[in-house]
């Protein structure tokens, strides 16, 4: 283990039965912990333990050939669990397995399965592994760093996309680098560009891609989130 960090919070006054409960009433933490390269399963298994009943985010370094990775855990109940709440060995073993794969930043796995890619390049490949280890449970795959993020793509649960969609996301940040908050997913894509016409050619391209849904929508805005919207059906043009 690395360095322990912590925040600590009461419910705030809206959420008690009055002000005067606020005087005895129990602080919760939510712990971030940075572990080092090969932190192991069973080490996992002690940090949740260790939680009670508060919750942390373990963030394990890069080595060993491995990206680095993110799990959320909990233990809500306070007491010795039997089992890892979230993480399990089979959610260890993904999110280790997903950290192991090129041009992985880092995978993390709370409520959700996310791979984190260098490149718009990477995009497909990431995708394509989400897609066939995860099954139905929320996964997604983005460009970017750990507070930002350039290009977004759902690929499983609630609002994933098809394959066709992936390549076009990949195909439209891959040509044009100055894209941002570029969002798909099965029911909406966004973007935001600096030009009108790089605006109307993304809206263009999600036209020719077959929809992931009834009324799934492209949405590009230009210069800026608040600028001009570009907007149409995907798959319309087909």
């Amino acid at each position: 283990m690395v360095k322990v960090t912590a925040s600590y919070w009461q419910p705030d006054d809206s959420h008690c039965v009055s002000r005067e409960y606020l005087k005895t009433a129990a602080w919760s933490a939510t712990f971030t912990v940075q572990v080092r390269a090969g932190f192991t399963l069973d080490e996992v298994r002690a940090v949740r333990t260790a939680l009670g009943s508060s919750t942390a985010t373990v963030t394990a370094a890069a080595g060993d050939g491995v990206a680095a990775w993110e799990l959320t855990l909990a233990n809500p109940s306070g007491e010795t669990p039997s089992a890892p709440l979230l993480v399990d060995e089979q959610g260890y073993r993904l999110v280790t397995a997903a950290a192991a794969l090129p041009d992985v930043t880092v995978a993390q796995q709370g409520n959700s399965t996310t791979i984190r890619v260098r490149t718009p390049e990477s995009v497909s490949a990431a995708a394509a592994w989400l897609r066939t280890h995860v099954g139905g449970d929320d996964s997604s795959v983005y460009v970017g760093t750990a507070k930002t993020w350039t290009t977004y793509v759902s690929v499983t649960g609630l609002s994933p996309v098809s394959e066709a969609t992936v390549e076009t996301a990949a195909q439209v940040a891959e040509a044009k680098p100055d894209v941002l908050r570029f969002s798909v997913s099965g029911s909406l894509v966004t973007a935001v560009v600096p030009t009108e016409r790089q605006a109307k050619a993304i809206v263009a391209a999600f036209e020719g891609t077959p929809a992931d849904s009834d009324g799934q929508r492209v949405s590009v805005w230009w210069p800026d989130g608040n600028g001009h919207e570009v907007s149409g059906s995907v798959g319309s043009a087909r």
